[in-house]
C-alpha cells in the first residue's frame, strides 16, 4: 500500500513537470510568433540607447550592446546566444525584472507598459549574490 501510494506521488510530479515544460514552450512560442508578426508603429517615437562599455568597478558590470525603445517595446542587439537573458525594469516604483531565455541572432524585443515617467531597461545576465542581485547589463536603455 505504502509503495503503491510513493509511486503515484512519483507519476503525479512527473505529469506536473511535462505540463509546466508544455506551457513554457507554448508560451515561448507564442510571444515569438507574436513579435515576428508585429512592428514599430508608424511614427512611433523612438528613444536610442548608447552602447555600454566594459564595467570593472563594483556593482553590476556592461558589456556592449545596443538598444532602442520604441513605445511599447524595447529591442537589444548584440546579446550573447550563448547565456540565458533576463530583463528588469526601474522605475519610479522600484525594479522587477522577468526571464527572457536564449536568443539564437543575438537580439531580443520586449513588449513593455506605456511608461509614466523616467525608466530603466536592461537586457542582463543570470544573477548571483544575496537576493541576485549582481548581474551583467548587455544592454541598457533610459526613456523619460
Amino acid at each position: 500500500m505504502v509503495r503503491s501510494s510513493i509511486s503515484i506521488a512519483r507519476q503525479a510530479v512527473g505529469d506536473v513537470a511535462e505540463a509546466m515544460l508544455i506551457l513554457t514552450v507554448a508560451a515561448a512560442t507564442i510571444v515569438a510568433l507574436s513579435l515576428a508578426v508585429s512592428g514599430t508603429p508608424a511614427g512611433a517615437n523612438s528613444v536610442f540607447a548608447a552602447k555600454g562599455g566594459n564595467g570593472h568597478g563594483g556593482g553590476n558590470l556592461t558589456t556592449s550592446a545596443g538598444c532602442i525603445i520604441d513605445t511599447r517595446t524595447v529591442t537589444a542587439s548584440g546579446l550573447p546566444t550563448d547565456e540565458v537573458i533576463n530583463f528588469f525594469v526601474s522605475d519610479a516604483n522600484g525594479k522587477t525584472g522577468w526571464v527572457l531565455g536564449f536568443t539564437d541572432d543575438g537580439t531580443w524585443a520586449e513588449p513593455v507598459p506605456v511608461r509614466t515617467g523616467p525608466t530603466t531597461y536592461e537586457f542582463a545576465s543570470r544573477t548571483w549574490g544575496p537576493m541576485g542581485s549582481h548581474y551583467t547589463v548587455f544592454a541598457s536603455c533610459y526613456a523619460e
